[in-house]
C-alpha cells in the first residue's frame, strides 16, 4: 500500500498551504441547530512559523448553514465561468475527478502553476473553494465492485481503476483546497451481508489512513500555526462517513477514526495520533443511503434531469444486530481492523436518516463541519439542521429543479401572512414552467423574493432581495469598448461605475424559452435556483441568530422557534415535490420535439400513418 514520493510535491512546498478553519459561532446541543463559519486562508511559507488570525480580507470566509455547489467536468451546469464568479450564492464547488479519467494521465494533470486545478477550471480564488472527490456523490449507477487497492470511477470510455498511489498523486499535484478522501461504497443491489459491511469498514478506514501519510521529503518542518485550524496535516482531507444504512457498523467506523493509533498504524501517519487529527469535516452522502435499487450503468450527466427526487423503498434500509463485545486493547496491543459485526438481524423499524448521521457524529468533536449531499427537498434540509446539526448541504435540488424547468418558490422562516393555499392543500416550492398556463404570466419567477429594480412599495410588506440573473438583471458598470471609435462614442455618457438592474424576466419569457429549447432558460433558473436556496439558508442563519441578525435571546428559546417555524414551513409547502415530477414529465414530452420541429411532425406523421393502417414508405 505505500507508495514512492508523489509527483508535483516539490511544488506544494514551494507555494505555502491552504488551511481550512472552522469556527462554531453558537452551538446548543451535539446534535441540534448550530451556527459556524468557515474560512479558507493560504499561508506563504515565510510565515509557518507566525500565529495567524483569519479574517474576511485575507480569505475565503462564509457562513454556515450554506449550500455546495456540484459540478460535471469540473462546469456548474449551465453556468459559464462569468456566472460562476459573479453569483453570490457559489462559494463552495466540488469537483468529481471521475468525469476526467478518460484519458492517462488525466488533462488537469497537465496544468502547471502554483495552483493547478483552479487555473484550470477558471474558478476565482478570492470568491471560491474548490473540493476535489473521486466519484460524484449522486451517481448511484450500478458499478464494478471495489479492490483492496482501488475504486472503480465511472468515465465517458467505461469503468477504470484509480489506485491508492494515483489519488495521493492528484491530489497532491493539483492542490484543490479541499480533497476527500477514498471510501469503499458498494454501488450493488441490497441488502448487504456482514462479510461486505466489514469489509467496507475497513477499507474506507486504510484508504484514509494511506491518505494521511506524510510524504517523504516534502512536508515542511514547521506547520502553520492558525487560529481555529482543524487538522495537523498539510491536505485539508474530508472523510465519508462509511457503515451505510447500519447504526452498529457506522459506530464502528466513528471508532476507528476516535481511538489512538499504536505501533505501525502509528508510525505510518505521524504526527497524527489519531485519524481523526488528520480530517478537517465529515461527510454525508444521502444518495446512497436512499431505499433505491442501484440503476444499470448508462449515460449519466449533471444536466439531465435525475432521479434526486424518487421515492425510496422501504425493504432497503436494514439495521444489524449489536457488535461482539471486544475488550478495549491495552498497551502494546494493536488492533488489526475495527471491531467485527455480528450478523445481521432485520430491525422492524428501519433507521431514519438523522439517526444514521448522529451515530456517526457521536463518538466524534463537534467543531467540524458536517457536510450532506442528496437532499431531496427544503424540508430535509430543516430536519438535518434541527435533528443532526448539519452545516453543508449540496444544491443538487436546485440543479435538478432547474434542469426541468421549475422555478424555486420558498422563503424561511414564512411571513406572518403565508399560509396554505386552503384546508388540506400545500403549496408547491417552485413553479412549473412548462406548463402552458405561464404563459402568459408576465410577473416575476418568485412570489417571495423581489427583483432588484423592482419598488417594495408594491409589495404589502417587504420581501428580500433575489439578486440572480433572472430577478436582478444588470447592466454592465461601464460600456463595453470594441474599438477606439467606441471609446470615443461613450466617453461623455459612461455610466461611471453606477450598477443599473432591469426589471425581472417573467414566467411566461422563461416558458417561451423553455418550449424554443433555448439554453438561456435553464442557465437562468439554476442562477435563480441557487439565489433561492441561498437566501433560505440566510434565513435560516437569521433566525438562530435572533432574527434581526443580533445575537440575542436564549438558546432554548431559538431552538424551540425553529422547530415551531421548521413545523410551520411543512404544514405550508408540499414536501413530496410533486410538482417536480409533474415537470419532469413536461420536460420528456418537449425533449423529444426537439429538433426545430422536425422530429415532432415526423412524430406527427407517423401517428397519422398508424391510424390510417398504412405502412410506412
Amino acid at each position: 500500500m505505500g507508495t514512492t514520493l508523489d509527483p508535483g510535491s516539490q511544488s506544494q512546498e514551494d507555494g505555502g498551504a491552504r488551511v481550512l478553519t472552522f469556527h462554531l459561532r453558537k452551538s446548543w446541543s451535539r446534535f441540534g441547530p448550530r451556527l459556524g463559519r468557515i474560512a479558507l486562508l493560504e499561508v506563504p511559507r515565510e510565515e509557518y512559523t507566525i500565529d495567524i488570525l483569519i479574517d474576511e480580507t485575507s480569505s475565503v470566509t462564509f457562513n454556515t448553514p450554506n449550500i455546495l455547489v456540484g459540478t460535471s467536468r469540473g462546469v456548474v451546469p449551465h453556468l459559464s465561468r462569468d456566472h460562476c464568479n459573479s453569483a453570490d450564492a457559489i462559494r463552495w464547488i466540488n469537483v468529481p475527478f471521475e468525469s476526467f479519467m478518460e484519458q492517462a494521465p488525466p488533462v488537469p494533470m497537465l496544468q502547471t502553476g502554483p495552483d493547478p486545478l483552479r487555473t484550470f477550471l477558471g474558478f476565482d480564488k478570492r470568491k471560491h473553494i474548490v473540493s476535489l472527490c473521486l466519484r460524484d456523490p449522486m451517481d448511484t449507477r450500478e458499478m464494478p465492485p471495489n479492490g483492496n487497492t482501488y475504486v472503480s470511477a465511472l468515465c465517458v470510455r467505461g469503468v477504470g481503476k484509480v489506485t491508492l498511489s494515483e489519488w495521493r498523486e492528484y491530489a497532491y499535484k493539483l492542490k484543490p483546497d479541499i480533497v476527500v478522501a477514498l471510501s469503499d461504497t458498494p454501488f450493488t443491489a441490497p441488502p448487504y451481508s456482514q462479510k461486505r459491511v466489514t469489509k467496507s469498514i475497513e477499507r474506507s478506514v486504510s484508504w484514509l489512513a494511506d491518505m494521511l501519510r506524510p510524504l517523504k521529503s516534502s512536508v515542511p518542518s514547521c506547520s502553520p500555526s492558525v487560529s481555529g485550524r482543524l487538522s495537523q496535516h498539510p491536505l485539508n482531507v474530508f472523510v465519508n462517513m462509511a457503515g451505510g444504512t447500519s447504526i452498529p457498523a457506522r459506530e464502528v467506523f466513528a471508532h476507528s477514526l476516535a481511538e489512538e493509533l499504536h505501533g505501525p498504524d502509528l508510525e505510518a501517519v505521524k504526527p497524527i495520533k489519531r485519524l481523526d487529527d488528520g480530517v478537517v469535516g465529515y461527510s454525508f452522502h444521502l444518495a446512497t443511503l436512499r431505499g433505491s435499487v442501484p440503476k444499470p450503468l448508462g449515460p449519466h450527466r449533471r444536466n439531465q434531469q435525475n432521479d434526486v427526487f424518487q421515492l425510496e423503498s422501504p425493504n432497503m434500509l436494514q439495521d444489524t444486530g449489536k457488535l461482539i463485545e471486544v475488550p478495549t486493547p491495552g498497551d502494546g496491543e494493536v488492533p488489526a481492523s475495527p471491531p467485527l459485526l455480528s450478523g445481521f438481524a432485520e430491525s422492524p423499524v428501519p433507521p431514519d436518516t438523522a439517526s444514521l448521521l448522529q451515530a456517526s457524529l457521536r463518538q466524534l468533536p463537534e467543531g467540524k463541519p458536517r457536510l450532506v449531499t442528496g437532499v431531496r427537498s427544503p424540508h430535509e434540509i430543516l430536519k438535518l439542521i434541527r435533528d443532526v446539526g448539519a452545516d453543508i448541504f449540496e444544491a443538487d435540488l436546485a440543479i435538478a429543479a432547474a434542469n426541468v424547468g421549475v422555478a424555486l418558490d420558498f422563503v424561511f422562516p414564512l411571513p406572518p401572512d403565508h399560509g396554505p393555499l386552503e384546508e388540506g392543500k400545500r403549496k408547491d416550492v417552485g413553479h412549473n414552467l412548462y406548463d402552458h398556463v405561464y404563459a402568459r404570466e408576465y410577473g416575476r419567477l418568485s412570489d417571495c423574493l423581489a427583483g432588484a429594480a423592482e419598488s417594495q412599495s408594491q409589495f404589502p410588506t417587504s420581501l428580500p432581495i433575489c439578486p440572480c440573473i433572472a430577478c436582478s438583471p444588470r447592466s454592465p458598470a461601464s460600456h463595453v469598448h470594441h474599438s477606439k471609435v467606441d471609446v470615443q462614442s461613450y466617453e461623455e455618457t459612461d455610466l461611471n461605475g453606477k450598477v443599473m438592474y432591469g426589471p425581472p424576466r417573467s414566467r411566461g419569457y422563461l416558458h417561451h424559452l423553455l418550449h424554443t429549447h433555448e439554453m438561456s432558460a435553464h442557465t437562468m433558473l439554476v442562477a435563480h435556483n441557487l439565489a433561492v436556496l441561498d437566501r433560505f439558508l440566510s434565513g435560516v442563519r437569521d433566525l438562530l441568530l435572533g432574527g434581526d441578525g443580533n445575537d440575542t435571546g436564549e438558546g432554548e428559546g431559538k431552538i424551540t422557534r425553529f422547530a415551531v417555524e421548521v413545523n410551520r414551513f411543512e404544514s405550508v409547502y408540499d414536501e413530496s415535490m410533486e410538482v417536480l415530477r409533474v415537470a419532469r414529465k413536461c420536460w420528456h414530452e418537449v425533449d423529444l420535439a426537439r429538433g426545430k420541429g422536425r422530429l415532432g411532425r415526423e412524430k406527427e406523421k407517423q401517428a397519422l400513418i398508424e391510424a390510417r393502417g398504412v405502412s410506412g414508405g
